[in-house]
């Protein structure tokens, strides 16, 4: 498979949208992403096609995506789609494949706390294998980890050691279970 993002997401939206041509794909990605055209987006040297986090990195423009869309000449099936589905599908498609079952999803999800740099990327139906991914207590179901990062206190690396309470923090929660608990 191709390194560039841009030609994943728009075989990955041919797929998910059964009759779509390839110049059509190609197009509704480049709107996705704020480009006026497959053109403009070609030409933008700043943008690396190849940074499989580019996902993460573009800026999304559901507006140009729908005024585009509903401008295509001729018969389309993008046009028979929400936007809403439609950004799903290339957002899933720019993303990377999971990690465990190597297939691209429209469940994907970053792993890890850096927002901009994942660790891996993995779908829900894997994410679901407990022994192999969970959540920090602290980040919440926002942020998914590899088990093997999570300690057993349920915390991420970045949270490591806040459930631990200080001899204060035990003292005042000794004090307060006795006045509670108290005749």
């Amino acid at each position: 498979m191709s390194d560039d993002v841009i030609k994943q997401a728009a075989e990955y939206l041919r797929d998910q949208i059964p009759g779509t041509g390839s110049s059509h794909a190609h197009a509704a990605v480049a709107h996705a992403i704020g480009y006026k055209s497959k053109k403009a987006l070609l030409d933008d040297e700043q943008l690396d096609r190849e940074n499989p986090n580019l996902v993460l990195q573009v800026d999304w423009d559901r507006d140009v995506l729908e005024k585009r869309i509903s401008e295509m000449d001729g018969e389309t099936p993008l046009k028979r789609v929400s936007s809403g589905h439609l950004m799903r599908v290339i957002r899933a498609g720019l993303a990377p494949a999971c990690e465990c079952c190597e297939e691209k999803s429209l469940s994907i999800r970053p792993l890890g706390y850096e927002e901009d740099d994942p660790t891996g990327w993995v779908c829900a139906p894997c994410a679901s294998d407990e022994d192999e991914y969970g959540e920090c207590m602290y980040c919440g179901p926002e942020h998914l980890y590899r088990a093997d990062e999570i300690n057993s206190a349920g915390e991420c690396p970045a949270h490591a050691g806040e459930s631990a309470l200080d001899p204060e923090e035990e003292e005042d929660i000794e004090s307060y279970i006795e006045y509670m608990t108290k005749d």
